[in-house]
């Protein structure tokens, strides 16, 4: 796995701008961001510009956040020095647990709409605010030995992905994608000795290079 984002380009011989179209039997990429924005236009329905903007964008956004949790997955359970219950430990759980300890989405921004106390603080009304996933998932007073991984831990995984209205609309997607690719990668790989690599991002946690062998 030495990819994050599913290249969608024309296959070779065909044009590298515009709507490409899809040819099953040679497959097609795109390599440009450009050519990300043109496929996604051209397969999307038909509806105001909001709406296309808002469907593009939770594509885009889904696919590096479930890129981020499979690499994510597979750093930690396929290394040599996992440990001994993630070899028996049901998928659900494996990637729940990694959502706590590791998670793609390390934070995310909302705005008060209201004056609040938070924190011995009180915010006036519009005040941003920062929601740090990676550090209310290593609360101790939350999660007993919050550095490590165990699978099947109560409640792991619930704060990344949020809740209520604001909740991620993608959660049931991202975590059937990555099961189907953790489930794989379990049975057949294993990690190599590359050491994992990241994209250079403030929030996002997505691996550029994780290098993985057929056992």
């Amino acid at each position: 796995m030495t990819d994050n984002w599913p290249h969608i380009a024309p296959a070779p011989g065909t044009p590298a701008c515009g709507p490409p179209s899809f040819e099953p039997e040679r497959g097609w990429w795109v390599t440009r961001h450009a050519d990300v924005r043109a496929a996604l236009l051209a397969l999307a329905p038909q509806g105001p510009p909001e709406v296309l903007a808002n469907l593009i964008g939770l594509l885009v956004q889904a696919c590096d956040a479930t890129a981020g949790l499979i690499g994510a997955a597979a750093h930690h359970l396929l290394a040599p020095a996992a440990p001994r219950t993630a070899a028996t430990a049901r998928t659900a759980d494996l990637l729940a647990e990694v959502l706590r300890l590791d998670p793609p989405v390390r934070a995310t921004r909302r705005v008060t709409v209201e004056a609040v106390r938070l924190g011995g603080r009180e915010l006036p009304a519009g005040s941003p605010v920062l929601l740090r996933f990676d550090a209310a998932n290593r609360d101790p007073q939350a999660f007993t030995e919050p550095a490590t991984l165990q699978p099947g831990r109560p409640g792991a995984g619930l704060l990344t992905f949020g809740t209520g209205e604001r909740g991620c609309p993608g959660d049931r997607h991202a975590l059937a994608l990555a099961t189907g690719v953790l489930d794989v990668l379990r049975e057949r790989c294993r990690r190599g000795p590359t050491p994992v690599r990241h994209e250079p991002h403030p929030t996002l946690r997505v691996p550029t290079t994780l290098e993985v062998t057929v056992r």
